[in-house]
């Protein structure tokens, strides 16, 4: 019954183009304001959280936000309990200028629904309550914190790509390089947001030797202080950090389907199967001669390359045109020559 009241949706949709288009925008819209509030809750909750002395890296547009909050630090421009104000604000203006690249080789509307996500990124990370920090204060536990924010920040970026927006910085870089060499992005997030890494670890290391760290025990017997320095944090969080880039890669590789290929073998006895396949999809096939071994009549082998997402459409329709295909799927990790990606508008 779901199927047939999706079914009917679709038709009505195809038939009116102005209803199609204001669903597609309101999805959009969705899921810029999901996307956002999940990476916000956790680049807020876990990156920053209350310390700022032990804040962890985030990448891209927002690890360059960090860097530059950090330089201002070491000038006493600002002090640490400002950055929380002031790094959504570095965070905008920094994707500027990746709003024209991805107007300019991913998509247009993509470009547009992306700064939107950017805005409420720094809308969300802005007004996130301060019970909602103390909820979540482990700030002494760097590993729960890193993977969490890669848990968190990972998911919104699929969220965003799945709908066609996208939470800004090297997410669209590297979504231009990837759509230009059709492979996962996971790979190119890392490569960018290495070199954030870097910067970040090198401006946090100046800031905490003109700014030690210290920690005062109190002698149980004799109830004196004594003030030790601590060692420079700065490449622990530089581990830590980079555990959580990894995790934020490996979500958007896990998740993605958008660069994920399958190889379809249909092994049928439909003459027409592959001119249905090439009608319904935008993509070629080959078609080989075979013959079962068992049945000894002649048979079709078709070979066909999709799309993860479009699987089980081309499943569902081949079984549909022979009951009795013989389908057989394979999953690739990457192809050479033409492959058409559906581009972001």
């Amino acid at each position: 019954m779901a199927k047939g009241l999706k079914k009917k949706f679709d038709d009505f949709l195809f038939d009116h183009e102005g209803a199609k288009t204001t669903f597609e925008i309101t999805k959009s819209i969705l899921a810029c304001i999901v996307a956002a509030a999940i990476y916000s809750f956790g680049y807020r909750c876990f990156m920053l959280n209350i310390d700022p002395s032990l804040s962890l890296v985030g990448g891209g547009m927002s690890g360059f936000s960090q860097i530059i909050a950090k330089i201002l630090e070491i000038f006493n421009v600002v002090k640490p309990d400002q950055i929380a104000t002031w790094q959504p604000i570095f965070n905008y203006l920094l994707n500027i200028p990746i709003f024209i690249v991805g107007w300019k080789y991913v998509g247009k509307r993509f470009s547009i629904f992306t700064l939107l996500t950017v805005a409420l990124v720094s809308f969300f990370t802005f007004i996130i309550p301060q019970s909602l920090l103390d909820l979540f204060s482990f700030n002494e536990d760097l590993l729960a914190r890193a993977l969490f924010a890669g848990i968190c920040t990972g998911i919104a970026t699929v969220v965003g790509f799945k709908f066609g927006t996208s939470t800004g910085g090297f997410d669209v870089v590297s979504m231009a390089v990837a759509n230009k060499k059709s492979t996962n992005i996971g790979k190119y997030l890392v490569i960018f947001n290495g070199l954030v890494l870097i910067g970040y670890t090198l401006t946090s290391y100046i800031y905490f030797e003109q700014n030690p760290l210290t920690k005062e025990i109190v002698d149980e017997i004799t109830g004196k202080t004594t003030t030790i320095t601590l060692t420079n944090p700065a490449l622990k969080l530089f581990l830590f950090s980079a555990i959580y880039l990894f995790t934020n890669a490996l979500m958007n590789d896990f998740m993605n389907k958008r660069f994920k290929k399958a190889q379809i073998q249909i092994i049928t006895t439909n003459e027409n199967m592959s001119n249905i396949l090439i009608s319904q999809f935008p993509h070629g096939c080959t078609v080989m001669n075979g013959k079962g071994a068992f049945s000894k009549k002649d048979k079709l082998v078709i070979y066909m390359v999709v799309s993860s997402e479009e699987v089980q459409k081309v499943v569902s329709l081949v079984q549909v045109a022979d009951p009795n295909a013989f389908i057989n799927v394979t999953t690739l990790s990457q192809v050479y020559g033409r492959f058409y990606i559906e581009p972001f508008k």
